[in-house]
């Protein structure tokens, strides 16, 4: 039914919540351009023109050989569309390229192709990048050039943080968190700095096109309840609410929807995933310095669940 949905386009295929999430992406990106600056434009724009070139490269493959089959879409677009969301403004402009096309190689190609993939392709290119770059992933606030926006304060990367992200962040009222999730005035990765919207387009894309439901609202619930355990134990003022609309989460959410072929099919093992996920990005997001450390929590969650869910699924058996 899904091949039903889908537009064919010399070996490429884009269903109908590809579409839509790309037409989601394009007026953040614009948001956030006009938010952070040009780099954040030149950044982006070189991640899709890099799976442009990518892209052209498997199409000349392919009509010199036998086409691929037996994959959902032929071509990870989603690697090079949601890279962005992660891409820190201090990167350097020439290493998008480099970490993108050996992520594609490693991730996808080596797995025989977009559907049979095992990893995240984003949270795989991530890692490169922090593996090699981590230092840019900081924040710290600074002050542009006077200009018709002078006062207006722009968060950029590279300087160690004065304190821990989410002491900043518990200073947003409750009441006025969903406002401050959506101002993108906060200190984040500029990508993800307007998080309802992200958290939003996980939630449609999850609940409307049938993209592993019970994991995302597992995630939800998991981190919240991760949280209020957190905060009891460690008496922190800081609400349940505040990891999932303020931070990475709400990318890493439709980062993992997106590409939900890297995610259980059994309810068990969207269970048993989730709350691994969960775990492990409530303690990224308290113990760690660099913003981005709850990627390593969705990576750590692919890498364990299957062996956690094998032994859960064994005893079941017996």
């Amino acid at each position: 039914m899904q091949q039903q949905n889908e537009t064919s386009n010399n070996g490429i295929q884009f269903c109908k919540a590809d579409l839509l999430l790309i037409l989601f992406l394009l007026p953040l990106y614009f948001a956030v351009w006009g938010r952070f600056g040009q780099k954040f434009a030149a950044g982006a724009a070189l991640s899709i023109a890099t799976g442009a070139c990518c892209w052209l490269v498997a199409l000349i493959m392919q009509s010199s050989g036998k086409p691929e089959t037996g994959s959902t879409n032929n071509f990870g677009w989603s690697l090079f569309v949601l890279f962005p969301l992660f891409c820190p403004l201090a990167l350097p402009l020439w290493l998008i390229p480099f970490i993108l096309v050996v992520s594609y190689l490693v991730v996808i190609s080596s797995f025989g192709g977009f559907g049979k993939h095992f990893f995240n392709p984003v949270v795989l290119a991530v890692v490169f990048m922090l593996c090699g770059y981590g230092a840019t992933a900081s924040l710290n606030a600074v002050r542009p050039l006077a200009d018709a926006s002078a006062g207006f304060k722009v968060w950029s990367a590279g300087l160690p943080p004065a304190r821990p992200l989410w002491q900043i962040y518990s200073a947003v009222p409750t009441v006025e968190l969903v406002k401050a999730s959506c101002s993108g005035f906060l200190p984040s990765i500029p990508g993800n700095a307007f998080g309802m919207p992200l958290l939003a387009a996980s939630f449609f894309l999850s609940f409307v096109f049938g993209r592993r439901r019970l994991w995302w609202l597992t995630v939800v619930v998991a981190t919240a309840g991760f949280t209020s355990l957190v905060i009891q134990s460690h008496n922190l003022d800081i609400s349940p609410l505040h990891p999932l609309l303020l931070g990475v989460m709400p990318g890493l959410l439709l980062i993992a929807v997106a590409d939900f072929s890297t995610l259980p099919e059994s309810g068990l093992g969207q269970m048993v995933s989730a709350l691994i996920f969960a775990a492990f990005a409530v303690l990224f997001i308290f113990k760690s310095e660099n913003i981005l450390g709850p990627v390593y929590a969705l990576l750590l969650m692919q890498i364990v669940s299957p062996l956690v869910i094998d032994v859960l699924t064994g005893r079941v058996n017996q």
